[in-house]
C-alpha cells in the first residue's frame, strides 16, 4: 500500500475526479494557492502525483522530522542539502533546518510547493509555509482537516468528494485482478458499500479478503450512548406523573428535572454531526 491512495495509473484516478483535478490545476497555473481537504485515503497524495505530472512542483511530506521534510523539498528543487567545500567540491555537514528553509525560499521561484499531510506539519513548518504564501509563492496544501488559524485557515479550501459506489467497484475489480482474488459481483457490491466512497479503503478491503481477515467497520469504534441517556431520563421523568397522582412533591421535582434533562439531551444531540453510517 502506498501513502494515502494510489490506484492503477494516474490517468485511471484522474478519470474519477477530472473536475477536481482541472480545478486544482487551473488555480495553480494562475499562481493561486489552494488547500485540498479529504479524509485519510481519499486520494490526496495521488492527486499530488497528477499535478506533478503537469506542473513544475516540489513535493514535501512530514513524517516526524522537520529537517528530512525540508531535505525532500530541497532535493526536488535540485538544491544542495549539504555544505559544499569550494576547493574540493566535496560535501561537508548537512544544512540546518533554517539554512534549508532559506535555500528553498531562494530557489522556489514559480515552482509549486506541495505540502502533503499539511495538518501534521509542525508549527514552525506551518509558519514557514505561511511566510512563503505571503511572499507570493504558490502552494498546494493537502490535509485531512484545516486549522482555525495560520496558512491552513487562510488559503482557499477545496473538499475532495467521496467516490460513488460504481467507481469504488471499479477500484475493487482492478485491485482484485492485481492480487488474483476472485470477487463475485454481489461481493464487490458489498465491499463497495463498506468502502463508503474511500478509494484506499476499497483497496484495503480486497487485501483483507485475500488474507482472510475481516476488520470492524472503520469509524465505528465507539458506541453512541445518547439513546440510553434519553431513555433513562424519560423513564425517570415518568415519576413526575406518579407524583402528581399521589401528591408526592419529591417525585414531582425529580420527574420534572428528568424531563428537563430529556429535552436538553435531545436538543444537544441535534447539534452534533451524525456518526459514520458506512456499512
Amino acid at each position: 500500500m502506498v501513502e494515502d491512495c494510489a490506484i492503477g495509473t494516474p490517468q485511471q484516478l484522474a478519470d474519477f475526479r477530472p473536475k477536481i483535478t482541472e480545478q486544482v490545476l487551473s488555480s495553480l497555473q494562475q499562481g493561486k494557492s489552494i488547500c485540498v481537504l479529504g479524509e485519510p485515503g481519499a486520494g490526496k497524495t495521488h492527486l499530488a502525483k497528477l499535478i506533478q505530472e503537469q506542473l513544475d512542483c516540489a513535493y514535501g511530506v512530514y513524517r516526524g522530522d522537520n529537517t528530512k521534510c525540508l531535505q525532500m523539498i530541497a532535493e526536488g528543487l535540485g538544491v544542495d542539502t549539504h555544505e559544499i567545500d569550494e576547493e574540493t567540491g566535496e560535501q561537508k555537514r548537512a544544512l540546518t533546518a533554517k539554512q534549508l528553509k532559506d535555500a528553498i525560499a531562494a530557489n522556489l521561484g514559480e515552482t509549486v510547493l506541495i505540502a502533503d499531510n499539511a495538518h501534521k506539519w509542525t508549527a514552525s513548518l506551518k509558519g514557514w509555509l505561511e511566510e512563503l504564501w505571503e511572499e507570493g509563492h504558490t502552494l498546494l496544501l493537502l490535509g485531512n482537516r484545516r486549522d482555525l488559524e495560520g496558512v491552513l485557515f487562510k488559503v482557499p479550501r477545496l473538499p475532495l468528494p467521496a467516490l460513488d459506489e460504481q467507481q469504488c467497484r471499479s477500484i475493487i475489480w482492478t485491485e482484485a485482478a492485481k492480487l488474483g482474488v476472485a470477487v463475485t459481483p454481489p461481493k464487490a457490491a458489498e465491499l463497495a458499500s463498506k468502502a463508503g466512497g474511500n478509494p484506499l479503503l476499497a483497496q484495503r478491503l480486497v487485501l483483507e479478503l485475500q488474507q482472510g481477515v475481516e476488520s470492524p467497520h472503520d469509524g465505528n469504534n465507539y458506541r453512541d450512548i445518547t439513546p440510553f441517556l434519553l431513555a433513562s431520563a424519560g423513564l425517570v421523568g415518568a415519576t413526575r406523573f406518579i407524583g402528581l397522582a399521589t401528591g408526592d412533591i419529591f417525585l414531582r421535582v425529580v420527574g420534572g428535572l428528568a424531563i428537563t434533562l430529556f429535552f436538553s439531551f435531545r436538543s444537544l444531540a441535534l447539534l452534533f454531526p451524525k456518526g459514520d453510517r458506512r456499512r
